[in-house]
Protein backbone atom coordinates (compact mmCIF):
# COMPACT_ATOMS: atom_id res chain seq x y z
CA UNK A 1 0.00 0.00 0.00
CA UNK A 2 1.36 3.57 -1.19
CA UNK A 3 2.11 6.47 1.60
CA UNK A 4 -0.90 8.38 -0.08
CA UNK A 5 -3.31 4.92 0.39
CA UNK A 6 -2.54 4.67 4.10
CA UNK A 7 -2.87 8.11 4.76
CA UNK A 8 -6.20 8.65 2.92
CA UNK A 9 -7.43 5.36 4.68
CA UNK A 10 -6.34 6.82 7.96
CA UNK A 11 -8.30 10.01 7.54
CA UNK A 12 -11.64 8.70 7.00
CA UNK A 13 -14.07 10.99 7.92
CA UNK A 14 -14.53 10.07 11.64
CA UNK A 15 -11.02 10.32 11.86
CA UNK A 16 -11.09 14.14 10.93
CA UNK A 17 -12.93 14.56 14.06
CA UNK A 18 -10.56 12.80 16.33
CA UNK A 19 -7.28 13.88 14.65
CA UNK A 20 -4.53 13.80 17.61
CA UNK A 21 -3.73 17.56 17.64
CA UNK A 22 -3.12 17.46 21.23
CA UNK A 23 -1.12 14.15 21.16
CA UNK A 24 1.56 15.06 18.75
CA UNK A 25 4.87 13.70 19.78
CA UNK A 26 7.20 16.08 18.07
CA UNK A 27 7.50 19.71 18.48
CA UNK A 28 9.21 19.33 15.04
CA UNK A 29 10.57 15.80 13.16
CA UNK A 30 14.45 16.56 14.40
CA UNK A 31 13.53 17.37 18.12
CA UNK A 32 14.10 15.10 21.04
CA UNK A 33 11.18 12.59 22.01
CA UNK A 34 10.97 15.18 25.59
CA UNK A 35 9.62 18.03 23.75
CA UNK A 36 7.25 19.56 26.22
CA UNK A 37 8.28 22.28 27.81
CA UNK A 38 7.36 22.02 31.45
CA UNK A 39 6.24 25.40 33.54
CA UNK A 40 6.02 25.49 37.37
CA UNK A 41 3.07 28.31 38.54
CA UNK A 42 2.31 27.79 42.23
CA UNK A 43 -0.20 24.89 42.20
CA UNK A 44 0.93 22.77 39.63
CA UNK A 45 2.94 21.49 36.93
CA UNK A 46 1.67 22.60 33.67
CA UNK A 47 2.80 21.03 29.96
CA UNK A 48 2.91 23.76 27.02
CA UNK A 49 1.82 21.87 23.83
CA UNK A 50 -0.67 22.98 20.88
CA UNK A 51 -3.23 22.24 22.53
CA UNK A 52 -2.56 24.16 25.56
CA UNK A 53 -0.67 26.92 23.86
CA UNK A 54 -4.44 27.74 21.81
CA UNK A 55 -5.89 28.33 25.11
CA UNK A 56 -4.06 31.36 24.75
CA UNK A 57 -6.53 33.91 23.31
CA UNK A 58 -3.96 36.19 21.20
CA UNK A 59 -2.30 32.89 20.06
CA UNK A 60 -5.26 31.50 19.35
CA UNK A 61 -6.49 34.54 17.32
CA UNK A 62 -3.08 34.91 15.17
CA UNK A 63 -3.35 31.15 14.13
CA UNK A 64 -6.52 32.10 12.74
CA UNK A 65 -5.87 34.70 10.87
CA UNK A 66 -2.52 33.70 9.90
CA UNK A 67 -3.82 30.04 8.79
CA UNK A 68 -6.91 31.59 7.45
CA UNK A 69 -5.10 34.16 5.29
CA UNK A 70 -2.91 31.66 3.73
CA UNK A 71 -6.05 28.73 3.10
CA UNK A 72 -8.36 30.92 1.09
CA UNK A 73 -5.65 31.75 -1.60
CA UNK A 74 -4.80 29.24 -4.48
CA UNK A 75 -1.99 28.03 -5.15
CA UNK A 76 -0.91 28.10 -9.07
CA UNK A 77 1.67 26.83 -11.50
CA UNK A 78 3.99 29.74 -13.50
CA UNK A 79 6.76 30.25 -15.95
CA UNK A 80 8.32 33.48 -16.60
CA UNK A 81 5.73 34.77 -13.53
CA UNK A 82 2.40 33.83 -15.77
CA UNK A 83 0.26 31.73 -14.72
CA UNK A 84 0.00 28.56 -17.45
CA UNK A 85 -2.91 26.94 -18.76
CA UNK A 86 -1.89 23.49 -18.12
CA UNK A 87 -1.80 23.41 -14.18
CA UNK A 88 -1.06 19.98 -12.27
CA UNK A 89 -3.56 18.17 -11.26
CA UNK A 90 -2.52 17.95 -7.39
CA UNK A 91 -2.84 22.06 -7.06
CA UNK A 92 -6.37 21.84 -6.92
CA UNK A 93 -7.54 18.69 -7.10
CA UNK A 94 -10.50 17.68 -4.82
CA UNK A 95 -12.13 13.62 -4.86
CA UNK A 96 -9.78 12.81 -1.79
CA UNK A 97 -10.65 13.31 1.86
CA UNK A 98 -8.96 16.32 2.06
CA UNK A 99 -9.82 19.84 0.88
CA UNK A 100 -7.11 22.06 -0.97
CA UNK A 101 -8.25 24.57 1.59
CA UNK A 102 -8.06 21.92 4.67
CA UNK A 103 -4.81 20.70 3.37
CA UNK A 104 -3.08 24.15 3.01
CA UNK A 105 -4.89 25.08 6.78
CA UNK A 106 -3.14 22.34 8.64
CA UNK A 107 0.38 22.41 6.73
CA UNK A 108 0.22 26.61 7.72
CA UNK A 109 -0.55 25.02 11.47
CA UNK A 110 2.33 22.95 11.58
CA UNK A 111 4.64 25.14 10.43
CA UNK A 112 3.08 27.56 12.82
CA UNK A 113 3.61 25.69 16.03
CA UNK A 114 6.40 22.85 14.67
CA UNK A 115 8.20 24.28 12.17
CA UNK A 116 8.02 21.53 9.79
CA UNK A 117 4.93 20.00 7.52
CA UNK A 118 4.92 16.95 5.57
CA UNK A 119 2.94 16.13 2.47
CA UNK A 120 1.98 12.16 0.88
CA UNK A 121 2.64 12.03 -2.83
CA UNK A 122 0.94 9.66 -5.25
CA UNK A 123 3.39 9.95 -8.44
CA UNK A 124 1.68 8.43 -11.77
CA UNK A 125 3.90 5.89 -14.25
CA UNK A 126 5.86 9.30 -15.56
CA UNK A 127 6.91 10.50 -11.98
CA UNK A 128 4.78 13.87 -12.24
CA UNK A 129 2.72 14.15 -9.01
CA UNK A 130 -0.87 13.53 -9.67
CA UNK A 131 -1.92 13.62 -5.80
CA UNK A 132 -1.09 15.45 -2.60
CA UNK A 133 -2.64 15.17 0.75
CA UNK A 134 -0.92 16.97 4.24
CA UNK A 135 -0.01 13.94 6.76
CA UNK A 136 -1.02 14.46 10.57
CA UNK A 137 1.82 15.89 12.33
CA UNK A 138 1.53 12.94 15.05
CA UNK A 139 1.99 10.19 12.07
CA UNK A 140 5.55 11.24 10.58
CA UNK A 141 9.18 11.81 12.13
CA UNK A 142 12.36 11.47 10.77
CA UNK A 143 14.85 9.44 12.61
CA UNK A 144 18.44 9.50 12.74
CA UNK A 145 19.46 8.66 9.24
CA UNK A 146 17.52 11.43 8.04
CA UNK A 147 14.38 8.91 6.78
CA UNK A 148 10.99 9.99 6.54
CA UNK A 149 9.01 7.77 8.96
CA UNK A 150 5.19 7.98 8.39
CA UNK A 151 3.61 5.45 11.32
CA UNK A 152 6.86 3.99 11.77
CA UNK A 153 7.79 2.64 9.05
CA UNK A 154 10.64 4.17 6.66
CA UNK A 155 8.77 5.64 3.08
CA UNK A 156 10.46 6.12 -0.38
CA UNK A 157 11.65 9.98 -0.77
CA UNK A 158 9.55 10.40 -3.83
CA UNK A 159 6.06 9.85 -1.75
CA UNK A 160 6.98 12.12 0.67
CA UNK A 161 7.38 15.93 0.35
CA UNK A 162 8.70 17.40 3.51
CA UNK A 163 8.46 21.30 3.93
CA UNK A 164 10.48 23.70 5.95
CA UNK A 165 9.34 26.07 8.26
CA UNK A 166 10.28 30.04 8.36
CA UNK A 167 11.40 29.38 12.13
CA UNK A 168 11.65 26.18 14.60
CA UNK A 169 8.27 26.90 15.31
CA UNK A 170 6.44 28.66 18.32
CA UNK A 171 6.62 26.14 20.68
CA UNK A 172 10.45 26.58 20.52
CA UNK A 173 11.16 29.57 19.54
CA UNK A 174 8.48 31.19 21.53
CA UNK A 175 8.39 29.03 24.31
CA UNK A 176 9.27 31.75 27.37
CA UNK A 177 6.21 33.82 25.84
CA UNK A 178 3.51 30.86 26.12
CA UNK A 179 4.73 30.49 29.40
CA UNK A 180 4.29 33.43 30.60
CA UNK A 181 1.01 33.72 29.04
CA UNK A 182 -0.07 30.52 30.91
CA UNK A 183 1.24 31.65 33.82
CA UNK A 184 -1.00 35.02 33.94
CA UNK A 185 -3.65 32.72 32.76
CA UNK A 186 -3.24 30.64 35.95
CA UNK A 187 -2.89 33.62 38.16
CA UNK A 188 -6.29 34.88 36.80
CA UNK A 189 -8.51 31.92 36.83
CA UNK A 190 -7.18 31.29 40.69
CA UNK A 191 -8.10 35.13 41.61
CA UNK A 192 -11.19 35.39 39.76
CA UNK A 193 -11.98 31.85 41.95
CA UNK A 194 -10.89 34.12 45.30
CA UNK A 195 -11.44 37.82 43.96
CA UNK A 196 -11.45 38.98 47.76
CA UNK A 197 -8.51 40.16 49.73
CA UNK A 198 -6.26 37.28 51.51
CA UNK A 199 -7.63 36.67 54.91
CA UNK A 200 -5.73 35.74 58.10
CA UNK A 201 -8.05 34.11 60.83
CA UNK A 202 -6.81 34.51 63.94
CA UNK A 203 -8.28 33.28 67.45
CA UNK A 204 -7.99 35.94 70.05
CA UNK A 205 -10.18 34.56 72.81
CA UNK A 206 -11.63 31.20 73.92
CA UNK A 207 -9.80 27.89 74.10
CA UNK A 208 -7.25 26.83 71.06
CA UNK A 209 -9.45 25.43 68.49
CA UNK A 210 -8.18 21.85 67.07
CA UNK A 211 -6.78 21.19 64.21
CA UNK A 212 -9.71 20.27 62.47
CA UNK A 213 -12.12 22.75 63.73
CA UNK A 214 -9.25 25.34 62.22
CA UNK A 215 -9.59 23.12 58.98
CA UNK A 216 -13.34 23.37 58.77
CA UNK A 217 -13.15 27.22 59.90
CA UNK A 218 -10.84 27.96 56.99
CA UNK A 219 -12.70 25.65 54.69
CA UNK A 220 -16.06 27.36 55.45
CA UNK A 221 -14.31 30.77 54.83
CA UNK A 222 -12.82 29.80 51.30
CA UNK A 223 -16.54 28.51 50.43
CA UNK A 224 -18.20 31.59 51.62
CA UNK A 225 -16.25 33.78 49.58
CA UNK A 226 -16.90 31.73 46.22
CA UNK A 227 -20.24 31.36 47.28
CA UNK A 228 -23.51 33.37 45.96
CA UNK A 229 -23.72 35.50 48.64
CA UNK A 230 -21.12 37.73 47.31
CA UNK A 231 -18.34 36.27 50.05
CA UNK A 232 -20.51 37.50 53.01
CA UNK A 233 -19.15 34.46 55.90
CA UNK A 234 -19.52 35.06 59.51
CA UNK A 235 -16.91 35.32 62.46
CA UNK A 236 -18.17 35.48 66.26
CA UNK A 237 -15.85 37.20 68.90
CA UNK A 238 -13.47 34.89 69.50
CA UNK A 239 -12.38 35.26 65.80
CA UNK A 240 -10.60 38.27 64.58
CA UNK A 241 -10.83 38.59 60.79
CA UNK A 242 -7.65 40.63 59.29
CA UNK A 243 -7.00 41.44 55.25
CA UNK A 244 -3.21 40.76 54.08
CA UNK A 245 -3.88 42.56 50.80
CA UNK A 246 -5.60 42.66 47.28
CA UNK A 247 -4.44 41.67 44.34
CA UNK A 248 -3.69 44.18 41.62
CA UNK A 249 -6.17 43.14 38.69
CA UNK A 250 -5.36 46.26 36.93
CA UNK A 251 -1.28 44.57 36.22
CA UNK A 252 -3.16 41.03 35.50
CA UNK A 253 -4.15 43.03 32.88
CA UNK A 254 -1.46 44.74 31.94
CA UNK A 255 0.45 41.94 31.96
CA UNK A 256 -2.01 39.83 29.91
CA UNK A 257 -1.87 42.56 27.04
CA UNK A 258 1.86 42.76 27.50
CA UNK A 259 1.59 38.90 26.41
CA UNK A 260 -0.06 39.78 23.85
CA UNK A 261 1.88 41.86 22.19
CA UNK A 262 4.74 39.97 22.42
CA UNK A 263 2.73 37.42 20.81
CA UNK A 264 1.57 39.70 17.79
CA UNK A 265 5.96 40.06 17.64
CA UNK A 266 6.00 36.87 17.74
CA UNK A 267 4.20 35.70 15.00
CA UNK A 268 4.07 39.17 12.90
CA UNK A 269 0.44 39.78 13.20
CA UNK A 270 -0.24 43.73 14.00
CA UNK A 271 -0.88 44.16 17.59
CA UNK A 272 -3.97 45.88 16.26
CA UNK A 273 -5.76 42.76 14.69
CA UNK A 274 -4.92 41.00 18.32
CA UNK A 275 -6.44 44.07 20.23
CA UNK A 276 -3.45 44.24 22.05
CA UNK A 277 -2.02 47.89 22.71
CA UNK A 278 1.50 49.13 22.68
CA UNK A 279 3.07 52.08 24.56
CA UNK A 280 2.45 55.12 22.97
CA UNK A 281 -0.70 54.56 20.96
CA UNK A 282 -3.33 56.60 22.57
CA UNK A 283 -5.50 56.47 19.35
CA UNK A 284 -5.94 54.15 16.42
CA UNK A 285 -5.59 55.15 12.60
CA UNK A 286 -7.88 53.84 10.88
CA UNK A 287 -6.91 53.10 7.49
CA UNK A 288 -8.35 51.10 4.34
CA UNK A 289 -8.85 47.42 4.22
CA UNK A 290 -6.46 46.99 1.80
CA UNK A 291 -3.18 48.22 3.34
CA UNK A 292 -4.48 46.58 6.33
CA UNK A 293 -4.36 43.37 4.51
CA UNK A 294 -1.04 44.19 2.56
CA UNK A 295 0.50 44.80 6.09
CA UNK A 296 -0.86 41.46 7.21
CA UNK A 297 0.80 39.69 4.71
CA UNK A 298 4.01 41.65 4.74
CA UNK A 299 4.85 40.75 8.00
CA UNK A 300 3.07 37.69 8.98
CA UNK A 301 1.76 35.51 5.53
CA UNK A 302 4.61 36.13 3.48
CA UNK A 303 7.08 34.14 5.35
CA UNK A 304 5.11 30.58 5.52
CA UNK A 305 3.81 31.68 1.96
CA UNK A 306 7.42 31.59 0.74
CA UNK A 307 8.50 28.84 2.50
CA UNK A 308 5.79 26.78 0.72
CA UNK A 309 5.99 27.75 -2.51
CA UNK A 310 9.54 27.59 -2.53
CA UNK A 311 9.12 23.79 -1.45
CA UNK A 312 6.59 23.03 -3.74
CA UNK A 313 8.24 24.45 -6.56
CA UNK A 314 11.61 22.17 -6.37
CA UNK A 315 11.81 19.56 -9.35
CA UNK A 316 10.66 16.85 -7.53
CA UNK A 317 6.90 18.26 -7.66
CA UNK A 318 6.46 20.26 -11.14
CA UNK A 319 8.29 20.03 -14.48
CA UNK A 320 11.95 22.23 -14.33
CA UNK A 321 11.24 25.51 -15.38
CA UNK A 322 7.78 25.75 -13.61
CA UNK A 323 7.35 27.97 -10.29
CA UNK A 324 4.33 27.33 -8.05
CA UNK A 325 2.90 30.87 -6.14
CA UNK A 326 -0.39 31.95 -4.02
CA UNK A 327 -2.69 33.86 -6.14
CA UNK A 328 -3.26 36.96 -3.29
CA UNK A 329 -6.24 38.55 -5.77
CA UNK A 330 -8.89 37.92 -3.06
CA UNK A 331 -6.80 38.53 -0.32
CA UNK A 332 -5.50 42.12 -1.40
CA UNK A 333 -8.79 43.20 -3.48
CA UNK A 334 -10.38 46.36 -2.16
CA UNK A 335 -13.57 45.12 -1.49
CA UNK A 336 -14.49 41.31 -0.14
CA UNK A 337 -17.40 39.54 -2.51
CA UNK A 338 -18.39 36.24 -1.71
CA UNK A 339 -15.64 34.06 -0.04
CA UNK A 340 -13.90 31.97 -2.66
CA UNK A 341 -11.60 29.04 -1.46
CA UNK A 342 -9.10 27.42 -3.40
CA UNK A 343 -10.71 24.26 -5.67
CA UNK A 344 -10.61 22.66 -8.97
CA UNK A 345 -13.16 24.88 -10.59
CA UNK A 346 -10.65 26.76 -12.72
CA UNK A 347 -9.24 23.67 -14.19
CA UNK A 348 -9.93 22.37 -17.72
CA UNK A 349 -12.28 18.93 -16.96
CA UNK A 350 -9.92 16.16 -18.54
CA UNK A 351 -11.89 12.91 -17.74
CA UNK A 352 -9.02 10.89 -17.99
CA UNK A 353 -7.11 12.76 -15.22
CA UNK A 354 -10.04 12.31 -13.06
CA UNK A 355 -10.04 8.90 -13.16
CA UNK A 356 -6.11 8.69 -12.18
Amino acid sequence: MSVISRIREALAMPYLAHSGWDTVPYESPFASPNHLLTVTPPDRPVEVSRKLAMQVPAVARARGIIVGGIARCPLEARRNGQRIDDQPIWLTRTDGVQSPVFRMTWTIDDLLFYGWSCWGLERDNQGYVIRADRIPAHMWSINADGAVMVNGAPVEPREVCVIPGPHEGLLNASSSIIRHAIQLQTLADKYSATPAAQILLRQVKGAPLTKEQRDELIASWAAARRGKNGGVAFANESIEVEELGKANTDLLIQGRNAVAVDIARATGVPAMMLDAGTAGTGTVTYRSQVSRNLELVDYALAPYMAAVAGRLGLDDMVPRGTAVAFDLTDLTSPTVGELDVPDDDRQPYDESEANR
